[in-house]
């Protein structure tokens, strides 16, 4: 009797697509360059092994150390900027629509024009 291997793989969930290295805001200043690889972040000291970013582009790096299921409490710094992009002033909806409706995403303090995110 033979079994064939490939009637296993028929049933096996296909892979995402990849994510797109840049995610085009309604404008070029609302760009948003995804940056490879996983970082750390604390929420409550703000502390973190990202860069500093020094151009006029955002960056979207992903944090791996908080957890998907729970609502994160900011540093009073880093909720008072993620309040204010998101807010009338800071323009949120230039933005790429993809970047805006992703679940967890914030800003920082002292980092430049970044944004993070738990994928």
């Amino acid at each position: 009797m033979c079994i064939s291997v490939l009637w296993a793989d028929r049933n096996a969930p296909k892979p995402l697509p990849p994510e797109p290295r840049l995610y085009e805001g309604k404008l070029p200043k609302f760009d948003v360059e995804v940056e490879p690889g996983t970082y750390q972040y604390d929420p409550q000291t703000g502390e973190t092994n990202i860069p500093v970013n020094k151009f006029d582009l955002w960056m979207l790096y992903t944090i791996d150390n908080l957890p998907r299921e729970r609502q994160i409490l900011l540093n009073d710094i880093d909720l008072k900027l993620t309040q204010q992009l998101k807010g009338p002033e800071g323009n949120w909806p230039q933005f790429p629509l993809a970047v805006q409706e992703m679940p967890m995403i914030w800003t920082i303090a002292d980092h430049g024009m970044v944004l993070l995110r738990i994928r």
